[in-house]
């Protein structure tokens, strides 16, 4: 399949990214686009453990490549949610010395990485939302992924990545400090954290740096009206 980059706007409704009174929506263009209007989705897997999902949020794609998609409610992702420590991988596996401190203001909190999108065949009939779906419905169409390097063929980025990634963050939280991992074989890498996360939909940057005696990563919160890149594949 030829790759596409998607720009997916990540300002949502009333231009502000965090607890938002209206259904928060995600605006963007897929650049390029040849295959004719259809829908895009979020499928959620299915409780029961086989291959159907729960669809989420569906929105619509024009033939222009125009994406229009009402982001899942809170109530919606409810089953959905992960650690947040684990999503941000706070703690790295195989340190053999760890020094300085990274603080949740919940250790609990929770949070819903919005890792793919759905863009189904032109020319079908999908359920509505909420409908319990087959695998075999959305199997053949296009997944968009958010893992961009945004830095890739810049000049004088090399040794640099750049990610951002949507998230939903079931409470206002905030996670913040700086830690170093030495691990046994691997470079010793530095991380610091300054992410005021708000209820609702969240933009995280995270930024890599390979050119020093430490990789060093960086978590921050991207302006609310980012411009989030998306792949194809």
């Amino acid at each position: 399949m030829r790759r596409r980059t998607v720009a997916v706007w990540s300002a949502l409704l009333g231009g502000v990214v965090g607890a938002q009174a209206d259904t928060p929506v995600l605006r963007g263009v897929v650049p390029g686009w040849e295959g004719g209007a259809g829908s895009v989705g979020v499928l959620l897997p299915f409780p029961g453990g086989d291959d159907r999902r729960i669809q989420a949020a569906r929105g619509t794609l024009g033939a222009a490549g125009d994406l229009t998609l009402p982001l899942p409610t809170p109530e919606r992702l409810a089953g959905a949610l992960v650690p947040l420590a684990e999503w941000l991988n706070l703690d790295p596996l195989g340190c053999v010395t760890r020094s300085g401190k990274i603080t949740l203001g919940d250790p609990a909190a929770q949070v819903f990485p919005l890792n793919e999108l759905r863009v189904a065949v032109s020319g079908r009939t999908f359920p509505s939302v909420g409908s319990i779906v087959g695998e075999d419905l959305w199997q053949p169409a296009t997944i968009l992924n958010s893992e961009v390097d945004l830095l890739a063929g810049q000049d004088g980025a090399d040794g640099r990545l750049r990610f951002q990634r949507l998230v939903f963050s079931a409470a206002d939280v905030t996670v913040s400090g700086e830690a170093r991992c030495v691990p046994e074989q691997a470079m010793p890498e530095r991380l610091t954290v300054d992410l005021p996360l708000k209820a609702g939909w969240n933009v995280v940057q995270e930024d890599v740096d390979y050119t020093g005696e430490d990789a060093t990563r960086a978590l921050t919160l991207a302006p609310p009206d980012t411009v989030t890149v998306w792949q194809a594949r």
